[in-house]
Formats: structure tokens, sequence, C-alpha cells
């Protein structure tokens, strides 16, 4: 896990380059919108371009949903995009996760408290974005993208009073996130889900009380 000055150094550097901001307003949500379409059914088979409209890729979770957009300061380019589905009411469907994962997963999971936990889901960086990243410092702060977009989900997740944060994700990630702070715990094994997957679970609190976690939430705008 990171020391103390090399949070400096990493916060120092992601602050040059990116902001996150809430996707809040009809023209911010339609730049989150067309961002998913390109990345979920263009660049990569997960949905059906089809069972979309106007080039936007929206579902049914998203009315219940808070999104955010990593936005690079140079140029004011869109690199990301991440929302938090919260949790439903009455009749609403389930989280998505528990639809993707098994049957002892999904025992997992109905032990966290239903109205504290939330999904951190439709994760996407814009390809075009990395494509225009040619230069060595440029390549560099790409691993920013990843970091900023984690971050901003959990922010939404706290400002929402969301107690766990839980998604499907790749190990390499997991690990990567862990290293810096943010520890997301195994839940059950590998599935399959846009390729092999993992789900897992995040205490929000906890890595807010960490002190790099309160470090990073104190002084990552």
């Amino acid at each position: 896990m990171a020391g103390v000055s090399g949070w400096q150094d990493f916060l120092s550097c992601y602050k040059e380059h990116f902001e996150v901001v809430r996707a809040n307003t009809p023209i911010l949500l339609d730049q989150v919108y067309r961002l998913r379409y390109q990345v979920y059914c263009v660049e990569n088979n997960y949905e059906d371009p089809h069972q979309q409209v106007d080039g936007r890729e929206t579902d049914l979770y998203d009315e219940r949903s808070v999104h955010a957009l990593l936005i690079h300061r140079r140029g004011g380019a869109v690199a990301g995009t991440v929302r938090v589905i919260l949790p439903g009411i009455d009749r609403e469907p389930p989280l998505p996760i528990n639809l993707a994962a098994d049957p002892d997963q999904r025992e997992l999971l109905r032990q966290l408290p239903h109205s504290r936990t939330a999904e951190i889901s439709r994760f996407a960086v814009a390809k075009a974005f990395r494509q225009r990243c040619t230069e060595a410092e440029d390549r560099r702060m790409l691993r920013y993208i990843t970091i900023g977009l984690i971050r901003g989900a959990l922010e939404m997740c706290r400002d929402k009073q969301i107690q766990y944060g839980c998604a499907v994700m790749e190990r390499s990630l997991i690990r990567l996130l862990g290293r810096l702070g943010f520890v997301f715990e195994h839940v059950g094994g590998l599935i399959e889900y846009h390729g092999a997957r993992q789900p897992c679970v995040a205490s929000v609190d906890q890595i807010a009380s960490t002190a790099e976690g309160t470090f990073w939430w104190r002084h990552a705008g």
C-alpha cells in the first residue's frame, strides 16, 4: 500500500490531469450514454446495439443510478464514465450482480444490508481518448483513469450513505485497487460475465477510515 509521500505524488499527478464530474444534467448524461454505447455496443459486443436508441446505451437501472464522468483537464475531453446503482425499493429489480452471481454468491450478497448496498457498474474508458495519448507523459497518465473512476464511484456511494459497494471486476483490477487502499473482497469465485470476472464488495467506511483513504477523500478534488 502506498505511503503518504507516494499518495502525495499520486494525487498531485491525478489532479493535474483529471477531474470527476457528477453527470446530473441532461447534457452530461447524454455524454455518459453515448460513451457507454461506444464501449459496450461498438468496441465490445457486450450489449445489443439494436436494442439501443440514437447511439445511447441505457438500461432500466439508469433511473435509480448516480453517474460520473472523468474529464481530462487539458482540452476537456471525456476519458471515462461510471455509475452507482442505488438500492431498489418495492418491486424494482435486484442489483445486476445478483442476476450474474451463482446461488452461493447470491446468498452471501443477501447478508449485506439491502438499503445500504449499491453496485458500481458500467465502468467505461474511451478508446478514442486512449488512442490520442501518444506521448510518453500522456501514456503514463492513463493509469489514473481507472483510479479516478473508482474514486468517483466510491465518493458517490459515500454521499448517498451507502455502506457497501459491490461490483463484478477483473481480478487484476481488484489487486491494483487493493494496493492503493481500495480493498474489494472476493465474493465466491470467478464467473463468466463479459469474460472471467470476480464478484466483490468493498466497505466504503473502511476505505475512508484508512490513512490512505482519509488522505484521498480530503485531498482528491
